[in-house]
């Protein structure tokens, strides 16, 4: 008993000593901010829209899957093909909802081409037919909704998307832009909670003007919120884009559609910090997890192409910007060997997008730029011309 007093008299001496407070202090304020950081997880974040979760299941008998529509709005023969290969994987992978996509009026699917001597259809009109005949596609004529005097011819036909809003007689449309990749089944998505519009948040960068990104949207179609988006339109500037009207319509009343799964950009292999990547999932578990490309891609159900300054993927970019922008290889844990899956997967993407694209949308469609050969030969970390090798 004299022993156990012995030393607590000697504990209470040791903290009560200035070092080993301040030692004490510094330990509890290390595991308090760590703690706070492993379950901070932009949930309470003030300033986004908590993730949207479903609140039902797909196989919910409940579900009226013939009010809930895919869409896709085209404006030119290269998005038509862009939008059939998507159109092709969402009938790969399977889907309970109906498929719907708006076309410029201007355009007959039933057009022969003149030019050619067997009298086939055109271009466009095989493609609004293969878009019928084998994905089962709803076609819409629509008149377009173009930007005039926007600075980004891109963006320039981008506000004909916003039609889904006035597709009333829909319960909810998913519209998905076309530069994009249907990896995993989307379904999930239309049962969201209720909201009149859900969309990815901007994680990869400071948002300017607006924080929610427009390359997957879930709408509820209405008459009133249509009528507000029309009206926004006729005032818009040329640099309000699609986003711009959406962020400032909807403020606080859009839902966050977490990046895990459902928004993976190109550009995410292409950056050192994927922090901002990895934090949002529906699971809590996890987000803690550290960079790993493969399950990255694996866990990923829908692929944007987003990835500046590379192009859109059906234009075949220069050696010069592939050599100087494809992802790096990076040191890995074990034995300082280099890890380059991060390249890999990257360039299979682009790769990948090439065949699907000449696969799905047939002659006429190849990568539009002869600047880089389709039998350029890859080598030790670069693109070469066929020339170049011998």
């Amino acid at each position: 008993m004299a022993n156990y007093h012995y030393y607590q008299r000697r504990i209470r001496r040791l903290v009560s000593q200035s070092p080993i407070q301040i030692l004490s202090v510094c330990c509890l304020l290390f595991f308090a901010i760590r703690w706070v950081l492993q379950h901070n997880h932009d949930d309470d974040d003030g300033n986004r829209a908590p993730i949207a979760r479903p609140v039902k299941k797909v196989e919910d008998p409940s579900i009226d899957w013939s009010k809930l529509y895919y869409a896709q709005y085209v404006t030119s023969a290269e998005y038509l093909c862009n939008a059939l290969m998507v159109w092709s994987e969402i009938e790969d992978i399977g889907s309970r909802a109906q498929r719907i996509m708006l076309y410029p009026s201007s355009w007959d699917p039933n057009e022969i081409d003149d030019v050619s001597p067997s009298q086939d259809l055109t271009p466009i009109a095989r493609l609004l037919q293969q878009a019928q005949k084998d994905y089962f596609v709803k076609l819409q004529p629509v008149d377009v909704l173009h930007q005039n005097g926007t600075k980004e011819s891109t963006w320039a036909d981008s506000y004909t998307k916003l039609l889904a809003f006035n597709l009333t007689s829909f319960d909810r449309v998913l519209a998905l832009d076309s530069d994009s990749v249907v990896l995993q089944n989307l379904d999930d998505l239309f049962l969201l909670q209720k909201a009149p519009l859900a969309m990815p948040f901007v994680y990869w960068g400071e948002p300017t003007g607006w924080s929610f990104s427009s390359q997957m949207l879930l709408v509820t179609p209405s008459a009133s919120s249509f009528a507000s988006i029309s009206s926004a339109i006729e005032k818009a500037t040329p640099d309000d884009y699609d986003m711009d009207i959406l962020n400032s319509l909807f403020r606080n009343h859009i839902l966050r559609i977490p990046q895990r799964p459902y928004n993976l950009l190109s550009g995410e292999f292409r950056r050192k910090n994927h922090a901002h990547y990895l934090r949002s999932h529906p699971r809590p578990s996890s987000r803690n997890q550290k960079w790993d490309p493969d399950f990255v891609l694996a866990e990923a159900k829908f692929l944007h192409y987003s990835d500046w300054p590379i192009p859109k993927p059906w234009m075949r970019a220069t050696k010069e910007v592939l050599n100087k922008y494809m992802p790096k290889c990076v040191q890995s844990e074990w034995f300082g060997a280099s890890d380059c899956r991060d390249r890999a997967i990257w360039l299979k993407l682009y790769f990948d997008f090439a065949v699907r694209r000449q696969a799905v949308c047939g002659e006429g469609f190849e990568l539009q730029s002869q600047e880089l050969p389709p039998d350029s030969v890859y080598r030790h970390g670069k693109w070469f011309h066929p020339d170049e090798v011998g």
